[in-house]
């Protein structure tokens, strides 16, 4: 009977660290994706209306830098949901 017990409580462990492991996960994917599509929208409205998107730096290196980080944190996103 007791062998029966440890593999219950072993099953429900997987279990209960499956959820925790996922929420994690969930969270950090969801800042990422939002952030980066944030940003990506944030540098193309910068763009389009010919304002800077970083004081003091390039429009074509800043704009290029912005983009680059905003797809990075889509990617990095896209990751973390993948990891589910």
């Amino acid at each position: 009977m007791a062998a029966s017990r440890s593999r219950g409580d072993v099953h429900r462990g997987k279990g209960a660290r499956r959820v925790m492991e996922s929420e994690p996960a969930i969270f950090a994917g969801t800042v990422f994706s939002l952030f980066g599509g944030a940003l990506l929208v944030w540098t193309v409205a910068r763009v389009r209306r010919h304002r800077p998107v970083a004081l003091g730096v390039g429009p074509v290196a800043s704009a290029t830098l912005a983009s680059v980080a905003g797809v990075l944190a889509l990617a990095a996103g896209t990751w973390c949901f993948t990891r589910l």
